[in-house]
């Protein structure tokens, strides 16, 4: 919901309580340089004793991702190097901080132009979830 070029966040396995792995893939939908992109990443989510909550992405080694699902639908695989949210509650039950990092290859060849205005999409993810949270969160 938060992020519009999203078409598919699938779980392909469970590997412990707290880590998966997932297969996220943009679409025929997406803008049209970054169609038919797929990452296949270790997802590991943590609540510390004092409420944050971590969660901590990362693409699989390529040949271990090949070996657990094949490329599909001619997409280009791109490399997830390190993403990842930390929720931090604030002294207001009603309030948190967000960080948001991601660092990741797209693959393929995009223009300079297009990856400057993928990196200003990507840091108003976080503007695009505050609303989500503030439409559907109780007050």
């Amino acid at each position: 919901q938060w992020d519009s070029e999203l078409v598919e966040g699938k779980y392909i396995k469970d590997l412990e309580d707290n880590l998966s792995i997932i297969r996220l893939r943009f679409g025929d939908n997406s803008k049209p340089l970054f169609r038919k992109r797929e990452f296949i990443v270790y997802e590991r989510r943590e609540t510390m004793e004092d409420g944050t909550l971590v969660v901590a992405v990362a693409s699989l080694p390529k040949e271990i991702a090949a070996g657990l699902l094949p490329q599909q639908n001619n997409a280009i695989r791109g490399f997830l190097l390190q993403s990842g949210w930390v929720v931090e509650k604030l002294e207001d039950i009603n309030s948190c901080i967000v960080t948001y990092v991601v660092q990741l290859d797209p693959a393929g060849w995009l223009p300079k132009w297009f990856v400057n205005r993928l990196n200003t999409k990507l840091v108003m993810i976080i503007e695009d979830l505050r609303k989500l949270v503030q439409t559907t969160a109780p007050h």
